[in-house]
């Protein structure tokens, strides 16, 4: 249970205000409790736990109290929201003006994809499963008249892939390398390249299945814009829709798998033992080159804040595929 949760729990439930009247309202307070204390916020947060150990509802003081310190924790964690949307709408712009890389007759799009992903198996005893980390390549040829045979080349490390064996060449129309799945979910004509209507695109899609509708939302944008294949002025929009989702967060001079280094956008899930999720982008250029996960919990053997993924994604343009 989230803080602004907790002070939900105390007040009547049957008339949600609308995100606009908590805006105002917060603001409201904040403006009351600076003019009393000065430097409000700083103040507040030197007594932001203390209440944790001793939870009572029995006074007005303690009520208040309360207040200020969920004011001030969604304050804190809306100033770091408001930094990552300023990246993703700044990367969003930058990807506007980055040329993309477009193959001529006979060539072909080339998406590389160097993952290292945790593979599980059961454990001998009974006990929780034991995950490792196995290191997989995805090279993926998107031929310039995407209505011709896709190539995909899969070197599955350690594990065997569907065709028996741990590397493997498939080829397949529209990207549909693993039955009717496309490789790419969507068809890019069909993504708005306006960012709040891009968000309400990948909103209408939520068909539940997810620890929160958040989750959903920001699941369907990476898996678009993991491949590496997405055009500029629909890649802008993506990023912008991604930077209205609630709780994103940012880390800037993060390293994908390969060693390059961008900015690291994502959010924690509070349904899913807060497991972190993230793209890594290229400010420069709004490319993404890698995604990462991160555990909430010490759970499987990994340990609180351990890396459970990492990827890297590069994308050029080749003659021939395999």
């Amino acid at each position: 249970m989230d803080e602004l949760t907790l002070l939900r729990s105390t007040r009547d439930r049957r008339r949600e205000p609308s995100p606009e009247s908590l805006t105002a309202g917060r603001a409201a307070l904040l403006t009351r409790i600076a003019a009393d204390e000065g430097t409000a916020p700083a103040a507040a947060a030197r007594s932001r736990h203390p209440w944790r150990t001793g939870l009572t509802w029995s006074t007005a003081g303690t009520a208040a109290a309360i207040v200020a310190v969920l004011v001030v924790g969604q304050v804190s964690m809306t100033a770091s929201s408001a930094h990552a949307s300023d990246l993703l709408r700044s990367a969003a712009s930058e990807a506007t003006h980055y040329a993309d890389l477009t193959p001529g007759s006979g060539e072909y799009l080339r998406s590389v994809t160097h993952a290292r992903w945790p593979s599980c198996r059961p454990a001998a005893d009974g006990g929780p499963d034991i995950c490792e980390l196995n290191d997989q390549t995805l090279d993926v040829y998107m031929p310039a008249d995407p209505t011709r045979e896709w190539v995909l080349v899969r070197d599955w490390g350690n594990q065997t892939g569907v065709t028996g064996e741990s590397i493997e060449t498939i080829t397949a129309h529209d990207g549909t390398f693993y039955g009717q799945d496309r490789w790419i979910p969507v068809d890019y004509a069909d993504i708005p390249t306006d960012g709040a209507e891009a968000y309400a695109w990948i909103d209408a899609q939520d068909q539940g299945g997810s620890a929160s509708r958040d989750e959903g939302n920001f699941v369907r944008i990476a898996d678009i814009l993991r491949s590496g294949l997405v055009p500029a002025a629909q890649r802008a929009a993506l990023l912008d829709a991604l930077s209205r989702i609630p709780g994103v967060s940012a880390t800037e001079g993060v390293a994908n798998l390969d060693g390059a280094v961008g900015v690291a956008i994502g959010r924690n899930e509070p349904f899913r033992g807060s497991e972190r999720r993230e793209i890594i982008i290229d400010p420069d250029t709004g490319l993404v080159i890698g995604e990462r996960a991160l555990a909430g919990a010490n759970f499987f053997g990994w340990e609180l804040g351990e890396q459970t993924s990492l990827t890297a994604v590069e994308t050029t343009i080749v003659e021939v595929a395999p």
